[in-house]
């Protein structure tokens, strides 16, 4: 749009086409030389204290010679990213100039529209379609009516008030015995949430979101707990998204009939949080009235329960299992104690996840295309929160989604586990200092290459003659193969939920085919195979080598005899 009203006011002036072409950005101009490899920097987090990271001064910061580093926060600010970035040779900006935005709260179309080529931004535009509570359910309803109700069962049964009221009072009328839960739309951090027996105590003209309670969860020591999974995703289209995992634990296994890649969530053990309640749970419906049931039995909001006289705060990262807050690896070794398989627990798990992400695909990737964050320019990351309930028979519920997951460190554990998520996923999204005066060299560059080739009457996007996709080997396939491996090498504590060997059951979800979607699943597949055969053929040669060293020998001790 903005590209646009000044090409209209440009040709209203009566410029000619020299002040049009001046008119359009860069970004619109293809160029005909392929994109040079981005030399990312490696975070790595340097304060391992709450003492070092409330520091005033921040350390020296790293020097770059490739250019300058900038960043700039809108809305709120984390002191943990700031830290991370100022140790790494980034300073504050304004907005327009930065090359790192990040913002807790949506990024609309104009901040993107401005943003430099080089710059990257941690929200795609209208990712609420997920994150909003409303929206969610309205999303996932519509997911239900396409695809089937067993394929998205994951979310409780919800109404949105008061749009639904009617509905509502007549699903709690048919289930007089359950116990809902009502949470105002656009609220966090527990504000607002209210446990319900009847419908007589539904909200009057709120807008909130009431579902059924989930009345059986799994229980540790008798304490309610839900899990704050972390999500990074780098692409919509084609989607490619990461989940947190243990540094170090991404392996290539041999199981059954073939190998499978670091990317299957059976091989890799996620870390994250563990947010327990501080008294001990009863269900709300054998104790009388739902309103009167104690809040810091039925809700594990961190926010709501660091007030409760019975909150335990961790006082080492290394004792991670201790406390009202864990860590996942300290939630995995304790269910594994207690016989629970934690590997096909977790593929439900990530199944939750990904098909969510799914459902948000075609809302996110629409969006993205209008504002030209796909294709040629790869400005949007993001960072989702998934709030997790186990139930005691193990299966997985969905929450909420949270836009912006809080990243602040009260305790020796949140510092661990965020400053350690943080590095990773700017490492994962390749933040590379910016040579500015070779990008406006460049801008020049390729206006005057745009400038000869509408004096010769060809359209100012064309390619010379014999310059194609194939010949160059820039098809979009192998520029995203490129992509995703040069992910994987990124990742560190990141392992990917899609795309994956064996996902092609996942395809059937997307509202709309994407070839290059499929194209990677199938290529992945390909790898997958062509691992196992080289494998069983190793396999094969040691057996052989093996059994030939032994008939040596036989033979050997037969003529000594």
């Amino acid at each position: 749009l903005r590209a646009f009203r000044a090409l209209v006011g440009a040709v209203c002036a009566g410029g000619g086409w020299l002040a049009v072409l001046r008119c359009v950005p860069t970004t619109l101009m293809p160029s005909d030389e392929p994109a040079a490899a981005v030399r990312g920097i490696v975070f790595r987090p340097q304060r391992y204290t709450l003492e070092a990271l409330h520091q005033d001064e921040p350390r020296p910061p790293q020097r770059h010679e490739d250019g300058r580093l900038t960043y700039a926060f809108r809305g709120g600010e984390s002191l943990v990213l700031r830290r991370l970035l100022e140790d790494h040779g980034y300073l504050p900006s304004p907005t327009a100039d930065a090359d790192l935005v990040w913002s807790s709260g949506h990024v609309g179309p104009e901040t993107l529209l401005s943003l430099p080529r080089h710059a990257k931004v941690n929200h795609f535009p209208r990712s609420g379609v997920i994150t909003r509570k409303d929206l969610l359910v309205r999303t996932i309803a519509m997911l239900r009516a396409r695809c089937g109700r067993a394929a998205y069962e994951y979310l409780p049964l919800s109404f949105v008030l008061p749009a639904d009221a009617a509905a509502c009072t007549a699903a709690m009328g048919r289930d007089g015995g359950a116990t809902w839960i009502a949470k105002p739309i656009a609220s966090s951090q527990g504000r607002g949430i209210s446990l319900l027996g009847s419908s007589a105590k539904l909200p009057v003209g709120e807008d909130c979101v009431v579902s059924r309670y989930v009345a059986r969860p799994l229980l540790i020591d008798g304490y309610k707990f839900d899990l704050r999974l972390y999500v990074a995703v780098s692409s919509f289209e084609p989607l490619r998204a990461c989940a947190s995992s243990r540094r170090g634990a991404a392996k290539e296994e041999r199981s059954g009939g073939g190998t499978r890649p670091a990317a299957e969530s059976r091989y890799v053990f996620e870390e994250g949080l563990c947010r327990f309640s501080t008294a001990r749970y009863s269900d709300p419906a054998d104790g009388g009235s739902a309103a009167d049931a104690d809040v810091f039995a039925h809700l594990t909001n961190y926010s709501i329960n660091k007030r409760s006289s019975h909150f335990v705060p961790n006082a080492d990262a290394a004792d991670d299992g201790f406390g009202s807050k864990w860590s996942l690896s300290a939630l995995k070794r304790c269910l594994a104690r207690n016989g629970v398989d934690v590997a096909a627990l977790w593929r439900r798990v990530d199944d939750l996840l990904l098909r969510t992400l799914i459902a948000a695909e075609p809302s996110v990737a629409a969006a993205g295309r209008q504002v030209g964050t796909a294709g040629g320019r790869a400005s949007c990351f993001e960072l989702l929160g998934f709030d997790v309930l186990i139930d005691e028979c193990l299966k997985p519920w969905l929450l909420e989604v949270n836009l912006s997951p809080s990243l602040g460190a009260d305790t020796p554990l949140d510092l661990k586990v965020k400053s350690c998520l943080l590095a990773d996923l700017l490492t994962l999204v390749a933040l590379a200092p910016h040579d500015r005066a070779a990008a406006r060299a460049k801008e020049r560059t390729l206006r005057a290459a745009a400038i000869e080739r509408l004096s010769r009457g060809e359209p100012t996007h064309r390619r010379p003659k014999g310059a194609s996709d194939a010949g160059r080997g820039r098809t979009p396939l192998r520029r995203a193969l490129r992509t995703l491996d040069a992910e994987a090498r990124r990742a560190g504590g990141f392992r990917r939920l899609f795309p994956l060997a064996g996902g092609g059951e996942y395809l059937l979800l997307f509202a709309q085919h994407r070839p290059l979607n499929a194209a990677l699943v199938r290529e992945l597949d390909a790898r997958c195979a062509r691992a196992a055969q080289a494998e069983d053929e190793a396999e094969e040669e040691a057996a052989d080598a093996e059994d030939a060293a032994g008939g040596a020998q036989g033979r050997g001790g037969t003529a000594g005899a």
